[in-house]
């Protein structure tokens, strides 16, 4: 079976896979989103590096008569007609039926997963459901940081689906297991308010959250200060006992420019930040002093907002005395 592969994707998950599939002659088009823009530029260099046509045109796939459809981080539907017109496969990085949605491995990481993985599955009409036909796996240390996750995953990615389409040479049949719909996590997309750090939450949790949203990749794990945003940029779980305190306080800054911040449970070594709309990473104990509180503050909001107010109340009844005083003496 000589293969024609409709290769749907975008971005740097995609890259390795179409790499490998255009090097056996395997691809009879590329579609991708051009919602992407720049993301699709690695695909693109592939795509005019192996004289491969390519579309943003879903549509467009009949014209190039594939007898399979790939999907590698595509984010769109791919319409019924299709699923039932051609073998449709996608690949999803997460071990379905755990983590079904979008930005999974970052769930994981968050959720402190000790393996993260793939699964190449068969498409159905749901996202992320359908028999998987293979999955691949990789143990995650305490200090896997996401673009270390990713850029593994790609490569594994590759390996997973040509073993998958070798096999498929091999037999003629797309084998794999129904996935256990009692098992099935579903998450949304994460929006960059998401990042936001809850000091009473434990230590371990806290680091997860700030591995998985590493600026500028991601918009970043934040706190408050003043009720300023403050991105954590990066820090490590303090070598500390568990013991109560003031969650979000920093208790400790050292001489080496990091500070320790009071957690749900221990301590967080907080090393690098960057307030908000600023793109330079500062040592923490820059900005973070012994015994100021991080973490948003209603109640000094609410004071500042009714400063604002008074100001604003005190300038209109100025502006009204004038107009008023200035119409006596006209009339």
């Amino acid at each position: 079976m000589t293969y024609r592969i409709a290769f749907l994707g975008t971005h740097h998950p995609a890259v390795p896979t179409l790499e490998c599939l255009a090097e056996r002659n395997w691809v009879a088009c590329v579609i991708l989103p051009e919602k992407a823009g720049s993301k699709n530029d690695e695909l693109l260099e592939i795509c005019s590096r192996n004289n491969l046509s390519w579309s943003y045109e879903l549509q467009a796939i009949e014209q190039y008569a594939p007898n399979m459809i790939l999907a590698a981080n595509y984010p769109n539907i791919v319409p019924t007609q299709f699923l039932s017109a051609y073998p449709c496969i996608n690949t999803h990085w997460s071990l379905l039926p755990r983590w079904r949605g979008v930005h999974p491995t970052a769930w994981a990481l968050i959720n402190g997963d000790c393996e993260i993985g793939l699964s190449v599955h068969m498409m159905e009409r749901e996202f992320d459901t359908g028999r998987i036909l293979a999955q691949s796996s990789v143990t995650v240390s305490p200090d896997t940081r996401i673009e270390e996750l990713h850029t593994t995953l790609a490569t594994l990615q590759a390996q997973t689906v040509l073993q998958v389409l070798e096999s498929y040479q091999d037999t003629g049949r797309l084998e794999g297991s129904e996935q256990e719909e009692l098992d099935a996590i579903y998450v949304p997309q994460r929006v960059p308010d998401d990042g936001i750090i809850d000091w009473t939450w434990s230590t371990k949790r806290i680091d997860a959250q700030i591995r998985a949203l590493p600026v500028p990749l991601y918009p970043g794990a934040f706190t408050y200060l003043n009720n300023r945003r403050l991105i954590i940029v990066s820090a490590t779980p303090a070598p500390s006992p568990e013991y109560f305190c003031t969650a979000g306080q920093v208790v400790r800054r050292r001489a080496n420019g990091d500070v320790w911040v009071k957690t749900g449970d221990t301590c967080l070594i907080v090393e690098k930040v960057q307030w908000e709309g600023d793109d330079t990473p500062q040592t923490a104990a820059k900005i973070l002093k012994r015994g100021v509180k991080l973490g948003y503050n209603s109640q000094q909001e609410i004071a500042l907002l009714r400063r604002e107010l008074n100001a604003m109340r005190a300038q209109l009844d100025a502006l009204t005395k004038v107009q008023t005083n200035g119409s006596g003496k006209n009339s």
